[in-house]
């Protein structure tokens, strides 16, 4: 399906179709687009990448081409922007967008804040506020470095089922990877910490000892520098659990209203959009809407793909549309016009 998306969309761009298919489509259906990111670095050699290479969303080359076509070509809004045009009863652009990231990398910060000052775009950065100022890196990052580099070879998954084959190469193995975040995204809170506490006593590597450069999450004063150059903070959780999963409500009311409450005191700014981790129809629930809703978040949003229609807004199930660091430049200005096409 890529593969014909990607080819559909180079021909609708050489024929130089993009543009008017996206002027019928914006006439006809007024819809909000919201971009999914997660990191952007400057481009490496995938085989030497040390963390989850799937969060790679653009390389930074890439992103500078999309933050200035869409600066060239469309309205880039936030979600406190949205909820100020709600509030008064004015119309949503038709051209508008918003770019959203989520966890709260540290490249979000040295690399993606300046491209955004230099084409004066907004954004939103959802940022699991546990980890900031913390001196190792995402729960996820963790596992998917120490299965490349353990000597296991191989890892329990439930009961009744195969083990997960680790052996191979460094390609074999991030494929194993993949399956193993899967898995572990399906488990309740509780059973994913003892399968990852197992995991790691069988794979028998450090885990990653902090994280230099760009590869671990802002600091505090990061976060600050980007809301006070105009990039909306935006709540990602605590501690990145797949909040569906939680069967503590306790646990489920911390991670919802302690983030937003860190969030507000470290910036100053009310906090009105959530991002729910992962993102995907198992993470999030009517019961974390509800306390959702309770802690003050005006909008979540979930990984799904899709567009925002603002006459009929369902606020808390907002879906967007995620960037791929494989995503051409012809595909990107496809997507953009015409979204059900080409994301």
């Amino acid at each position: 399906m890529i593969a014909k998306r990607e080819l559909a969309a180079q021909l609708v761009v050489r024929a130089g179709l993009a543009r008017p298919l996206g002027a019928v489509y914006s006439a006809t259906l007024h819809r909000v687009k919201v971009l999914a990111y997660h990191r952007v670095v400057p481009r490496v050699d995938e085989d030497s990448f040390p963390f989850d290479l799937e969060l790679v969303s653009a390389w930074q080359e890439e992103f500078d081409w999309q933050v200035r076509f869409l600066a060239a070509n469309h309205e880039v809004i936030t979600c406190r922007d949205l909820a100020e045009l709600l509030d008064a009863g004015r119309h949503v652009p038709r051209a508008a967008v918003i770019v959203t990231f989520d966890d709260g990398y540290r490249d979000n910060h040295d690399v993606v804040l300046p491209i955004l000052k230099q084409y004066r775009v907004p954004a939103v950065v959802f940022v699991a506020t546990g980890y900031m100022d913390a001196s190792e890196t995402y729960w996820y990052d963790q596992i998917v470095n120490e299965l490349l580099r353990t000597k296991a070879t191989h890892l329990p998954l439930a009961a009744g089922e195969p083990e997960l084959d680790i052996r191979g190469d460094h390609a074999a193995r991030r494929n194993a990877a993949v399956r193993a975040l899967a898995h572990l995204k399906t488990l309740s809170d509780g059973a994913r910490q003892e399968t990852l506490r197992r995991w790691r006593d069988l794979m028998a590597v450090e885990s990653p000892a902090g994280c230099a450069g760009l590869d671990g999450p802002m600091s505090w004063a990061q976060v600050r520098a980007l809301s006070d150059a105009g990039v909306e903070i935006g709540s990602h959780s605590v501690t990145h659990p797949v909040l569906a999963k939680l069967t503590d409500n306790a646990k489920l009311e911390h991670e919802l209203f302690e983030s937003k409450a860190q969030i507000e005191v470290h910036t100053g700014k009310p906090v009105v959009a959530l991002a729910y981790p992962v993102g995907g129809p198992g993470a999030y629930s009517d019961r974390v809407i509800d306390v959702a809703r309770r802690a003050g978040y005006r909008f979540g949003f979930t990984y799904e793909s899709g567009v925002i229609d603002p006459a009929h807004l369902d606020a808390f199930r907002l879906r967007r549309l995620a960037v791929e660091r494989y995503v051409s430049r012809e595909r990107f200005r496809a997507m953009m016009a015409v979204p059900p096409l080409f994301a």
